[in-house]
């Protein structure tokens, strides 16, 4: 089983992943006729991002129950509930 210093690792790489992900969409955004045509696509890669947050902070969490709670993605806070 992975340790503790181990999971923080994992979530700075997903920490960083995320803001990747979000540059990357920012990008795609300057220009206006990608966003009109793709703003489907830009807010799946926006929530990629929410959702790698969300999963780094799950890791470096010192109270797994409390912090699954705080998820704001409905969704994966769910799927989270059912490891409890």
């Amino acid at each position: 089983m992975a340790n503790v210093a181990t999971h923080r690792q994992i979530a700075v790489v997903l920490e960083e992943l995320s803001q990747d992900v979000e540059a990357l969409g920012a990008r795609l955004c300057v220009d206006m006729a990608i966003a009109m045509h793709h703003m489907d696509t830009l807010q799946a890669i926006d929530l990629i991002a929410q959702k790698q947050r969300s999963l780094a902070a799950l890791l470096k969490s010192d109270c797994l129950e409390d912090s699954v709670e705080q998820i704001a993605i409905e969704t994966l806070r769910e799927r989270m509930r059912l490891l409890r």
